[in-house]
């Protein structure tokens, strides 16, 4: 009854959404987006190297949606003229076997050394949008006439240390605290498509992240609270074609910071708040006319639950949930951005969403004590649903 009574509030805490944003991580996903305080998930390489500081040797690999804008042309039977279309849809990465996260943790030095070493590849955006190319800075009606499909890659490697402020398994504020540092190799596959022309480019660049997690309180029973905070750096690309000529995109900076806390006897309920920045607007080049919208910097808040049920003595169920309000880089969306003299076109239903974000995931130890997990996480009530499915290995 006492975990009937969890899930239930856990289901309370949903509400209608209207849009949808993407995560990286089957987990993070399913907990609203809600990740820079983490500290038992091997996706912290990318989403705060500082977490990675006390794992243990582990691997996860995961796969997951993404929300894309292609350009439809249909001729309706009888006619010469064709109807062009720029929906929302749920795809993978093409090819759809490479992952959208793979990493592995490896501990460095004794046991208790608080020292790791991480390596991971990363692909947390894919852009796929579709645009008018115009000349008349008064046109006021606009079809899709073009289409930019942008994916960004980074392979990095990352360095955590953790220093105990406290004796293990002591009670009080400031417990520990963990920094985390990674060097990324980035890389960008980039095409452009139109009636009149045809254009692909591939760029690498170089970036940077790093990250802090403090143990802020530990009663070590029933409530621990854990801060996190992350920088992820821009990468500029050196395209082939101006940007200026033909629309594309650098990626973007990033900055999280949240809290996760543990709570009831034994930890089994975990909550977490997190707010994050992304710079949108340093990642495209402005538009040619004057007084024109371009990209908008975006702020995003959200959160989850994560509760353990016990199934059997070493298997483990998480239900999981989570609420997201979203800024899309637009602010209006029946007047989107420009980049340069390219209209961006595309059917979505506002500027500023509620997502709800759901999930389960399912973890068993081995008999030498090594812990698995399989996990699954979905939003909804955006311009189009997305999930993510996630293993974890300890080794």
């Amino acid at each position: 009854m006492k975990h009937l009574l969890v899930v239930l509030t856990m289901l309370g805490l949903a509400a209608p959404a209207l849009a949808q944003d993407q995560q990286l991580g089957a987990r993070t996903k399913a907990m609203g987006g809600s990740y820079t305080a983490f500290e038992d998930d091997p996706v912290s390489i990318w989403l705060n190297p500082a977490g990675i500081a006390t794992q243990s040797k582990s691997l996860s690999i995961v796969y997951q949606s993404y929300v894309t804008y292609p350009l439809h042309e249909e001729r309706p039977p009888g006619s010469t003229t064709s109807n062009f279309s720029a929906g929302a849809e749920t795809t993978l990465v093409d090819p759809a076997f490479v992952p959208s996260f793979l990493g592995l943790v490896f501990p460095i030095g004794a046991q208790d050394s608080g020292f790791a070493v991480g390596v991971c590849y990363a692909q947390p955006y894919h852009l796929n949008y579709s645009f008018d190319q115009i000349s008349d800075p008064f046109q006021t009606s606009f079809t899709p006439d073009s289409n930019v499909d942008e994916s960004f890659g980074r392979f990095r490697i990352a360095l955590a240390k953790d220093f105990r402020l406290q004796k293990p398994g002591a009670k009080g504020f400031f417990t520990h605290v963990s920094v985390g540092v990674g060097l990324d190799v980035g890389y960008e596959r980039w095409e452009f498509k139109s009636a009149g022309r045809n254009a692909s480019d591939n760029a690498t660049g170089f970036g940077a992240g790093a990250g802090v997690l403090v143990g802020v309180y530990d009663n070590a029973d029933s409530f621990r609270v854990n801060f996190g905070a992350a920088w992820q750096s821009a990468i500029h690309w050196n395209f082939n074609i101006d940007p200026d000529i033909l629309p594309a995109f650098d990626m973007p900076q990033q900055v999280n910071v949240g809290f996760t806390f543990y709570l009831l006897p034994g930890y089994p309920l975990r909550a977490t708040l997190d707010y994050q920045w992304i710079q949108w607007s340093d990642t495209a080049e402005k538009p040619l006319f004057a007084g024109k919208e371009k990209f908008r910097d975006v702020s995003n808040i959200s959160l989850g639950v994560e509760y353990r049920i016990g199934i059997q003595e070493s298997i483990d169920l998480y239900p999981r949930l989570g609420y997201r309000r979203f800024q899309a880089p637009w602010a209006d969306p029946n007047d989107l951005p420009m980049v340069s003299d390219f209209k961006l076109v595309l059917d979505t239903k506002g500027s500023t969403f509620n997502i709800v974000t759901f999930g389960v995931g399912l973890g068993w130890t081995s008999t030498e004590g090594k812990v698995r997990s399989i996990d699954i996480g979905a939003d909804v009530g955006g311009d189009s649903y997305t999930w993510a499915v996630g293993f974890n290995y300890e080794f």
